[in-house]
């Protein structure tokens, strides 16, 4: 094989890798409220979310580039589990319809995209501003990475990577297939896929009835470039790839039994003229299409149907970051249509409250691990987690704050206050995790260095302070009264620990043992511990007054 195809193949997949992980990261800062009611309204029901798939795939004149926005999308909590599956079926007929018109290519963009980006994320002054500059970036690297990917499989009939594949692929039905997927994820675009299909076909290297299986192989890999779109990704992303390939492979394999009979419908001659050799190359690309479109519709509408189902499932396993997973950075149980039914609507925000605490509480987790073990990819995974709950405290304080005004039940009216309090509290606690895991950043960045004797206070106060937030969780999962021994204990044992450490610590800066830099970032963490058991406190408190 060609050392130019392995350079093409390795370089794209790094660029179309790196942009992606920009551009989600983009999609996150970027996306508020107005952002999301637009996309809400635009795949508000299957058919709207059919149509945008459809023409976002066109538009970008590659279902490839396509199914990795939409991943993008749902990796940014933009759009649900539901929503998804439809936008990614819509993509499947948009990957026909480009077989049919002529699009804009989207390697004409990508160059665009890449200067615009750095512009705005370099030299903008507003933070929203440098943000969409992340979005337009990583845009930029992935069309990049996706056209250097497409370039190394240009579709010549001598092209070593077919030569390479010829006796192991083209002769036998469930190979071909696997080879029209394979095809169709690298060169990430269908009408290059077709092209390359025609080229093999017409110079007789594969027999026609292996070619109508690569055509049906081929809209498998455009469902497959979403598994590496999802790499990285949220538990909802990746769960929504891997649903949307299995649809689509379940769809098309029924479809591989009557592919002979699917080519005679298209055209009752193909098979003899495409075996006989004399088949023109327009002819023959035009019946492959078909043959694609055909598919690709029967893909979608059986990946749009089970949406819903899909979306269920989901559900069930991501108890919305009870797991430990990477939630989904979007309310998953507050709906607006409920508002008009008060004790429903209270009852699914206490349960957002609940998915909230379970990320507050991993979060922490996660922060007080990383004061002793360093770990890249879980500071990652705090960053993501505050963003979460960043979103989640938007959404729910707007969610209650509609509540209040339309009920006249004093029940639940009395309620709404401890709740957004509750909410408040929690976001704060999310704050002062990304607090503590600055000052662990800057702590290795300068290469500042504690004492063994600093490291057990720092230990001794990090557990102190976890005993509150396992009692919180606990508290609001199941709904619990607080008493007022618990708390009175709680309360004492980490003010006796912060009091000692404070003394300990004046004692070792006193002696010379703890230099300066190092006791400003000490007396850092220590505020920012003793902050969140405070936070803590006062969600006691909360629901201590609930039976009063």
């Amino acid at each position: 094989m060609s050392l130019n195809l392995l350079e093409g193949a390795l370089g794209g997949i790094g660029l179309f890798l790196l942009g992606m992980r920009i551009m989600s990261n983009g999609i996150r800062t970027v996306a508020d409220a107005r952002i999301r009611a637009v996309f809400a309204a635009i795949t508000s029901n299957r058919l709207y979310s059919l149509l945008f798939g459809m023409v976002l795939s066109f538009s970008l004149n590659s279902a490839g580039a396509a199914v990795i926005f939409t991943i993008g999308l749902a990796n940014g909590g933009v759009l649900t589990a539901f929503q998804a599956m439809s936008v990614l079926a819509g993509a499947l007929v948009g990957a026909s319809l480009s077989l049919h018109l002529q699009g804009i290519p989207y390697s004409l963009v990508a160059a665009p995209l890449v200067f615009a980006g750095v512009l705005l994320k370099f030299f903008a002054h507003r933070r929203r501003l440098a943000n969409a500059g992340d979005l337009l970036l990583g845009a930029g690297l992935l069309f990049l990475g996706l056209s250097l990917l497409e370039g190394s499989f240009r579709p010549y009939e001598s092209h070593p990577f077919y030569g390479a594949f010829r006796g192991a692929f083209f002769n036998y039905p469930v190979p071909a297939m696997v080879f029209g997927a394979v095809i169709s994820c690298f060169v990430q675009s269908a009408l290059s896929a077709t092209q390359v299909i025609t080229s093999l076909v017409l110079s007789q290297q594969v027999p026609a009835s292996m070619g109508n299986l690569m055509m049906l192989g081929s809209v498998a890999g455009v469902a497959a470039i979403g598994l590496l779109a999802s790499i990285g990704g949220t538990f909802v992303s990746r769960r929504i790839a891997i649903s949307f390939f299995l649809v689509t492979v379940v769809a098309i394999l029924p479809l591989a039994v009557f592919a002979p009979y699917l080519a005679d419908i298209v055209a009752s001659s193909s098979l003899a003229d495409m075996a006989s050799g004399s088949l023109q190359r327009g002819e023959l690309f035009s019946r492959l299409a078909w043959l694609h479109t055909v598919a690709g519709i029967v893909a979608a509408l059986i990946a749009t149907a089970a949406s819903g189902l899909v979306s269920r499932i989901i559900g069930a396993y991501d108890d919305h970051g009870g797991n430990g997973a990477m939630p989904q950075p979007r309310a998953g149980y507050l709906d607006m249509r409920i508002i008009n039914t008060p004790t429903l609507a209270i009852e699914q925000a206490r349960k957002e409250i609940v998915r909230m605490v379970s990320v507050t509480g991993y979060m922490f987790a996660d922060v007080r691990e990383m004061l002793f073990d360093y770990d890249a990819r879980r500071a990652d995974t705090i960053r993501r987690h505050e963003q979460v709950l960043d979103s989640l405290n938007h959404e729910i304080t707007g969610f209650l704050a509609s509540l209040a005004r339309s009920s006249t039940n004093p029940d639940i009216s009395y309620e709404i206050p401890g709740l957004l309090q509750t909410v408040t509290d929690l976001e704060h606690i999310g704050d002062r995790c990304e607090d503590i895991l600055d000052c662990i950043i800057d702590r290795k960045e300068a290469s500042i260095f504690f004492s063994d004797e600093a490291m057990d206070d720092l230990r001794r106060m990090a557990a102190a302070v976890a005993e509150n937030m396992s009692f919180v969780e606990t508290m609001v999962k199941e709904g619990l009264t607080p008493e007022n021994d618990a708390r009175r204990r709680l309360k004492e044992a980490a003010r006796a620990a912060d009091d000692e450490i404070k003394e300990l610590h004046f004692d070792r800066i006193c002696s010379g043992v703890c230099p300066p830099r190092a006791a400003m970032l000490f007396n850092e963490l220590m505020a920012d511990l003793e902050r969140i058991a405070e936070l803590c406190w006062n969600l006691m408190a909360i629901y201590g007054r609930k039976s009063a």
